[in-house]
């Protein structure tokens, strides 16, 4: 069947443990971030806000990484059953992440400039010497399609792991399917 492996060409199992990493890395990297130089573009409140979020995403990953390793049952499904709410929690979040970045392109254009803003910023640090090199819709724009890239990758390891579990579902053992092959097993679901 056309979609019982990962990226066309890993099996599902361990396409889905090295996708697991994959967005570890990424959520963990986003939330470092988030949390050091988020309040130079958000309040401090909603870059902790965004920068939890982003480490809440890793540990999920973690226990799907997790139930990979070890084919459990229990953690493969505890993650296919809470994934679903986090992803649209995500949606809401690059809503969110997009209407403060439009509210503080003042700010953060005066903290480029070396203004003195809310958040107390004076000169510019290494990190605001980097996207101040670029317009104020710029950075907004990487942004956004940062959190766009992140949830299209966690809405792809979400189908790799559901397939996964619902091959889990249907192995041999399950009596109620004992008389058929897997693919006419998908058919009855």
């Amino acid at each position: 069947m056309y979609c019982n492996n990962c990226c066309l060409c890993f099996p599902i199992r361990g396409g889905g443990m090295w996708l697991s990493g994959l967005v570890i890395l990424v959520n963990a990297i986003g939330a470092v971030f988030l949390f050091l130089w988020g309040p130079f573009f958000f309040s401090s409140i909603q870059s902790m806000i965004f920068g939890g979020f982003s480490a809440l995403q890793a540990a999920l990953a973690g226990i799907a990484f997790f139930g990979f390793c070890n084919t459990s049952y229990m953690l493969i499904r505890m993650y296919v059953f809470i994934t679903w709410l986090i992803m649209f929690i995500s949606v809401a979040r690059i809503g969110w992440v997009a209407f403060a970045l439009a509210s503080n392109q003042g700010q953060i254009s005066a903290g480029c400039h070396g203004g003195v803003n809310d958040k107390g910023y004076t000169t510019p640090t290494t990190l605001a010497n980097i996207y101040c090199q670029y317009n104020i819709n710029t950075v907004v724009t990487m942004f956004i399609v940062g959190f766009v890239v992140d949830f299209v990758l966690k809405g792809y390891h979400y189908f790799v792991i559901w397939r996964y579990y619902v091959r889990m579902r249907l192995s041999p053992s399950d009596q109620k399917y004992a008389d058929f092959t897997y693919e006419e097993a998908l058919d009855e679901i």
